[in-house]
């Protein structure tokens, strides 16, 4: 007889056991989307909100998704360099290096666009809608 050994660091699973918390989250956070959403269906609602409060939160929103995309970028990035046969202090080194590079390189090319298109802007204001 054969005996299968399980490895109880793992809790001898095979790796679903928070497939109902994963979903659960998945389906709350499509929720609270579709909920955020529906509120501009809600003139009453929309009355509550501030301006400032609204670019407040689109201003946090977009740090904190510039923040995990650049951290998740910026790993694999050092990960790459190490892969190529750097250490782990050169692999940062290079990896700072190459972000600030592409930040020089965002502002010669908003340089260049300005230039070249001339100073306009182009935002048409659309005049304050009223909902009553």
């Amino acid at each position: 007889m054969t005996s299968v050994s399980v490895d109880e660091s793992t809790g001898g699973g095979n790796g679903q056991e928070n497939v109902a918390i994963a979903l659960g989250l998945v389906c709350a956070a499509g929720a609270s989307t579709g909920i955020g959403a529906a509120v501009v269906f809600f003139p009453s609602l929309v009355k509550l909100s501030s301006r400032r409060v609204l670019a407040s939160s689109l201003g946090f929103s977009a740090g904190v998704m510039t923040y995990v995309s650049f951290a998740e970028i910026f790993t694999k990035s050092i990960g790459s360099f190490e892969n190529a046969g750097n250490t782990g202090d050169e692999a940062y080194v290079y990896a700072t290096f190459c972000f600030f590079l592409g930040v020089v390189f965002m502002m010669i090319m908003n340089f260049l666009v300005t230039l070249l298109m001339g100073h306009h802007h182009d935002h048409h204001h659309r005049p304050h809608i009223d909902f009553d």
